[in-house]
């Protein structure tokens, strides 16, 4: 026998539902009766996506990736002892190149190889799928050392030395391209020799190689001299500018625009590396709002820069203090994510949407604190609404794996039918009165719990998402309600037995039926739009009640 309370609850809780349907019912008379042409009339222009705002300005995201603290490579170039926690593909989505910095003391070689071997094997090709490009950095001095038989190289040789570094520094590790490191003020001799190579790099190499390979420079000065006769060979200047803010961003703008163009400047940012006893940049720093991190990725949004970059993501959040300065420490990449986000036109609005779109993904295998959604209502800026997930720290937050970027392409997989499927597992799994222990309740629990494992995951597609949905669609068959009569008036629906009660609502039913048919309105069509109207209205109801746990 069904629980009482439990029966008057239920009955409580379709009062509103009739109510509805009979909304419903008259908004589908004057739909259906409606004349032509107000039903079709004139829609408004559609707004542009994102997406369609931002293709004719998409910005680079580069980070300089450390490769002696991937989790592969231990014990190279280094004395601490801590575990390397980051792999490559931990990387954060919105970052379009990653620069894999490297540095191998003699006789570490081998120890450091498992990292090559996976690059090649795992990290490139999974961050290619991603539309990520790969290049990796070179001292600028190695130009310098290209090999000539007389008191100048010739154009052979010129090549042929161009050919070797791509071979050595590219081709062998899979990569798509060279970045050279500039940090010193050349000779005009040495410039010469620098241009001569880059020249031929450029044929292999770059723009103007035209093979979707990328050769960059970046810099941390002024100095044009080594830029100008071959400015038109790199993608893009990346230019340092640690521990300074926009104001240093518009000065080297100033210097370096009239050369490159403002949409091939990208200023860049770092964060503070382990054991380091001299330098103090102090970038990422709270309050966000006056911090380096939150005033550079302004300027480059507001300002149609090329982008940003920022150096040693492992080291996001990390102070000179202790124990950060002398550990190797878990990280969120709280800062780094929220750079992307920012510098590539994210709005607050739009991050709370996918904040929230997490949360509610989650609610389904690991509800979130109340306090958690009620932090990201009151955010009052993009780094506000992650850290509301992400947390002060990698042990403070709800998650530790929040992408506000990657969330916002999830947003446009429809999770609305899955979520409705989940919902009515739900409502059969948590009755007490269900026999628990057949073959269909264990079936339908395995269902519903693999979809909400599946959409709690990092990423996931619509392929899957239909998958999932045709699982649960077939463990809830043998739930599927049979139509509810009133014991006591054969005939009468669940809705009409609950309203028996009222004489008006019984003497003019069949009234109402009959001037129905009168009106020749199809009862097909009439009642298909009712059901169009609940269901929409459920999904709505269903979303409401998930963001407000």
């Amino acid at each position: 026998m069904m629980n009482r309370n439990l029966h008057i609850d239920v009955s409580e809780r379709l009062r509103p539902l009739c109510s509805a349907v009979a909304i419903a019912v008259i908004a589908a008379t004057m739909l259906v009766f409606a004349p032509a042409a107000g039903a079709i009339g004139q829609s408004e222009p559609s707004a542009l996506s994102e997406q369609q705002q931002t293709a004719t300005q998409k910005r680079h995201f580069m980070v300089y990736y450390r490769a002696w603290r991937d989790k592969t490579m231990k014990g190279v170039n280094t004395s601490l002892t801590d575990d390397n926690w980051i792999t490559m593909n931990d990387i954060p989505y919105g970052v379009d190149v990653v620069n894999v910095f490297s540095y191998v003391p003699c006789g570490q070689d081998a120890q450091a190889q498992p990292f090559f071997d996976k690059l090649k094997s795992d990290y490139a090709p999974n961050l290619h799928a991603r539309g990520v490009k790969l290049v990796r950095g070179f001292d600028y001095g190695k130009l310098l050392r290209v090999p000539h038989a007389s008191a100048e190289p010739t154009e052979t040789e010129y090549l042929d030395y161009a050919k070797q570094l791509k071979s050595e520094l590219m081709d062998a590790w899979g990569l798509d391209g060279l970045d050279i490191d500039m940090e010193t003020r050349p000779t005009t001799e040495q410039i010469k020799l620098s241009d001569g190579v880059i020249k031929a790099l450029s044929t292999l190499v770059g723009p103007k190689a035209n093979n979707g390979t990328m050769l960059l420079y970046d810099t941390n000065g002024s100095d044009l001299r080594p830029l100008r006769n071959v400015s038109d060979c790199f993608d893009y200047v990346a230019y340092q500018q640690y521990g300074d803010d926009a104001a240093r961003t518009a000065s080297a703008l100033n210097d370096y625009q009239d050369l490159i163009g403002r949409d091939r400047f990208v200023p860049g940012l770092t964060f503070p590396e382990e054991q380091d006893k001299n330098n103090r940049w102090y970038d990422a720093v709270e309050p966000y709002t006056s911090s380096h991190i939150n005033s550079v990725s302004s300027y480059v949004r507001d300002h149609g820069l090329g982008g940003m970059f920022l150096y040693a993501p492992d080291r996001d959040g990390r102070t000179y203090g202790d124990p950060d300065l002398n550990h190797i420490l878990p990280s969120t990449m709280l800062w780094t994510k929220t750079a992307v986000a920012q510098s590539q036109g994210m709005s607050l609005a739009k991050s709370k949407a996918a904040a929230n779109h997490y949360l509610l993904r989650m609610s389904y295998s690991s509800p979130a604190p109340k306090s958690v959604g009620d932090a990201v209502s009151s955010a009052t800026n993009i780094y506000e609404a992650n850290k509301a997930l992400l947390g002060p720290d990698y042990t403070g937050g709800y998650s530790k794996i929040y992408d506000p970027t990657l969330e916002r392409q999830l947003e446009s997989v429809d999770l609305n039918g899955l979520l409705t499927l989940m919902d009515k597992a739900d409502s059969i799994l948590n009755v007490a009165t269900v026999k628990t222990s057949s073959e269909e309740f264990a079936a339908l629990r395995v269902a519903r719990d693999s979809a909400a494992q599946g959409i709690a995951a990092k990423s996931y597609a619509q392929v899957q998402v239909a998958q999932w949905s045709d699982a649960l669609t077939k463990a809830l068959k043998p739930y599927a309600p049979a139509p509810v009569k009133d014991a006591k008036q054969p005939g009468t629906t669940l809705c009409t037995s609950l309203n028996a009660h009222d004489p008006a609502t019984a003497s003019t039913s069949k009234n109402q039926g009959q001037g129905l048919a009168k009106t020749g309105v199809s009862v097909v069509g009439l009642f298909a739009a009712v059901a169009g109207l609940i269901s929409g209205s459920g999904t709505l109801l269903m979303l409401r009640r998930r963001m407000s746990r």
